[in-house]
């Protein structure tokens, strides 16, 4: 993700719109805490675990190889 500053805020026409998910990301009803908390305890124990955001791995003190996300 990406920001520009700019002099005049952008109207609503302007924005990006968001496309509709027509699916879950996840759909085993954990809330996304649960996923951060079991995320910290695989990386205590393990030094790995799964991405909360997209499921990918992520390293102890290194942003998730899917999506660059971080834990910290």
């Amino acid at each position: 993700m990406s920001a520009v500053a700019t002099r005049e805020p952008a109207t609503a026409t302007e924005r990006p719109q968001r496309a509709k998910a027509t699916t879950p990301l996840f759909d085993d009803g954990f809330t996304l805490e649960d996923r951060v908390l079991r995320a910290w305890e695989d990386l205590i124990v393990q030094g790995r675990a799964a991405c909360p955001v997209c499921g990918g791995s992520v390293a102890a003190g290194s942003p998730c190889e899917g999506c660059g996300s971080e834990l910290s």
